[in-house]
């Protein structure tokens, strides 16, 4: 057992040395790999074979980019993603934060649960006082709840 875990211990080290000079995954790898895989379950839907090429293309795409050696390119393809897709993506992450805390309060019988729209603090406030003003301790926003 030992050997084993000497030789997983090696492989492991290869690999980290590896990739500490590619570029790895990031936000537009990620997105890119989505849609590759939304084309391929589109493809076994409607079983034409174009989606699954489309799709094997964008798959392939995004290992290009994970494995690819030139680190300040795709860092420069990552920035201007983020530039026009960071707003949905934290507006998603915020709506997903707020049903998070809908569930916790349907859940917990004392208190209602709040997200600050100004910080993303999670605020927790006494239920049963109707309608209340709220004041975020983080970044002092004022907003007015019904608990």
């Amino acid at each position: 057992m030992d050997i084993f875990q000497k030789y997983v211990t090696m492989i492991q080290q290869d690999i980290r040395n590896a990739m500490r000079k590619r570029n790895g995954l990031d936000e537009l790898s990620n997105f890119i790999m989505l849609i590759g895989f939304i084309f391929v379950v589109t493809a076994l839907f409607t079983k034409n074979w174009i989606f699954t090429l489309v799709g094997a293309a964008f798959i392939v795409l995004c290992y290009l980019r994970v494995f690819s050696s030139k680190k300040d390119k795709r860092k420069n393809e990552n920035t201007i993603y983020m530039k026009y897709m960071g707003g949905v993506v934290r507006g998603v992450d915020y709506i997903t934060l707020c049903i998070r805390m809908k569930i916790k309060t349907l859940q917990d019988k004392e208190h209602a649960f709040f997200v600050c729209s100004g910080c993303r603090q999670i605020i927790r406030v006494p239920k049963g006082k109707n309608k209340v003003s709220i004041r975020c301790p983080k970044c002092n926003k004022t907003f007015i709840k019904r608990t």
